[in-house]
């Protein structure tokens, strides 16, 4: 597994933190040493070192909740964008079918007996130009089925569950 780029930024941010803090403590104590050695009593006031660190951890706080959003925002992103391609065995149906009745955009079969139970009745289907229909390696037409014709049919389900035809092949021609 590769090492996220978005720990490095993080680590960054905390390193800065940390060194921010440590600088500011050191610059505090040089205040306070000269302070105690001033004997005109008049200093120039210091912002304790504690706000400092409540300040920066807060600022870490708002800068690691962003990374944080942005990161899962990208990992979901990506996982989306990788999963909307992939389809599984039960997302593509072929069943068999002998045309009924061809229409201008439709296509009315009746299942075979070698198909399992839900594909074995009539169904109706609307034909559009996106769907392929092949006879061996010739594509040709909706026009050119006609009753009688053994065809397999090709579904594919989408993620929303829509079932649309994705090909259909003509197997035999009964003249």
């Amino acid at each position: 597994m590769v090492f996220p780029i978005y720990f490095l930024a993080l680590i960054f941010i905390l390193v800065i933190l940390v060194a921010t803090v440590i600088v500011y403590f050191q610059v505090y104590k040089r205040h306070i040493n000269r302070a105690l050695e001033a004997t005109d009593g008049k200093r120039n006031s210091m912002v304790p070192p504690y706000r400092v660190a409540i300040v920066m951890t807060i600022i870490v706080l708002l800068i690691g909740i962003l990374i944080s959003y942005f990161v899962g925002y990208a990992n979901a992103y990506k996982n989306y964008e990788e999963d909307a391609w992939e389809m599984s065995h039960s997302d593509i149906q072929t069943f068999y079918a002998e045309v009924k009745e061809v229409g201008d955009h439709s296509l009315v079969v009746e299942g075979i007996s070698l198909n399992d139970e839900n594909y074995r009745g009539e169904f109706q289907y609307d034909v559009w130009g996106e769907v392929s229909i092949y006879q061996q390696d010739t594509l040709i037409q909706l026009s050119d089925l006609s009753e009688g014709n053994v065809v397999s049919i090709t579904l594919v389900t989408d993620r929303t569950g829509i079932t649309n035809i994705f090909k259909i092949q003509l197997l035999a021609d009964k003249k």
